[in-house]
């Protein structure tokens, strides 16, 4: 199957779960509805190429590459409240937190549906270690949206920019200083003071619990 077959299995995909016409799909991305028909009708004449493709993920708040990926065609989008996030590590991360628009769908973990709305750059991060028991344990995963604000008292995925290394921590500040801060009161390195060194990737939203 090459990936222009990928392509509009999951775009018919698309517009079957979500009751949709090409007309509507027409009207998302602002094209014509015999345009559209071209490419997803039931008898295409032309391909989905890289351009459409990236269109009509932005339309559907879909992630950047998400049309792309075979593994991904028996995976519903979520509806309009949420949407499939990507789940990856602490490794990863340092390397997600930098490019966005270059992440690879197929290096993550997993696909969860958000529990609701989400920036375009959301992702779930997997928790690693134990700095921030007792509540956030190994393994829990946690919703990360970049677009919103980390203010005093939130929970943060921070980046070293020396080694690409990610810590998920407590915002906290005491006067005109920020600090990350480890709720594990037996964690040797408690607080870092946040400098010019760490790059803050986003602020945690949501714990999903798995049952």
């Amino acid at each position: 199957m090459t990936i222009y077959d990928t392509r509009y299995k999951h775009v018919r995909h698309l517009l079957e779960q979500k009751d949709l016409k090409l007309k509507d799909l027409a009207e998302r991305i602002g094209k014509s509805p015999g345009q559209v028909s071209s490419f997803a009708g039931t008898n295409p004449t032309k391909k989905i190429g890289d351009q459409i493709a990236r269109e009509i993920e932005q339309a559907f708040t879909l992630p950047r590459g998400y049309l792309d990926s075979p593994f991904q065609h028996n995976v519903s989008p979520a509806g309009e409240l949420g949407r499939k996030l990507p789940v990856i590590g602490s490794v990863m991360a340092g390397s997600f937190c930098e490019a966005f628009d270059e992440f690879n769908p197929g290096d993550a973990e997993e696909w969860i549906e958000a529990p609701g709305p989400v920036g375009p750059n959301a992702f779930v991060l997997r928790i690693e270690g134990v700095s921030m028991e007792p509540r956030f344990m190994e393994g829990d995963k946690v919703v990360i949206d970049p677009a919103l604000d980390a203010t005093p008292g939130s929970f943060v995925v921070a980046k070293r920019i020396s080694d690409q290394a990610v810590t998920f921590k407590q915002l906290r500040r005491e006067g005109d200083d920020f600090y990350l801060y480890a709720l594990n009161e037996a964690w040797p390195e408690r607080v870092i003071k946040l400098t010019e060194e760490w790059h803050i990737c986003g602020r945690a939203r949501w714990k999903i619990s798995d049952l």
